[in-house]
């Protein structure tokens, strides 16, 4: 997986993920948080049971609320929301300290059973473009 945000002038991406779980993008995006901020753009990755970003702004409130609302309209397990503001990675070099990067958006919902026409009409009303 490749992010090559920075040469586009779209700011915010979707794609529809074919996993199960978020577990990749848990580990891999973080890494991506100080660009993503930097550029001011965003990613965010949905499937069945659940829906990641990383938002390079701070104020992603209303969009995870409209989020959280739209799963918990079709999903059949309950639905957990996390909303970070700090992303920390680690890229595990010896002496190289983790990076933090402040004032950005990581969240991330879970469930079962979302809607995927529900989830693409937030995006695409908030501006974002698919991946695909």
């Amino acid at each position: 997986m490749k992010l090559a945000l920075a040469s586009t002038d779209n700011k915010f991406f979707y794609s529809k993920s074919e996993r199960d779980a978020p577990t990749l993008y848990f580990s891999y995006l973080p890494s991506f948080a100080a660009q993503l901020k930097e550029h001011g753009k965003g990613v965010i990755y949905f499937g069945n049971t659940f829906v990641f970003g990383l938002v390079g702004t701070k104020d992603c409130k209303q969009l995870v609320a409209d989020f959280e609302t739209a799963c918990k309209g079709s999903s059949t397990k309950p639905v957990k929301a996390n909303v970070k503001d700090n992303v920390k990675f680690d890229f595990k070099i010896k002496g190289q300290k983790p990076v933090v990067t402040k004032d950005i958006c990581q969240f991330n919902i879970t469930g079962a059973g979302f809607s995927e026409e529900a989830l693409v009409a937030i995006l695409q009303k908030a501006g974002y473009v698919s991946m695909d």
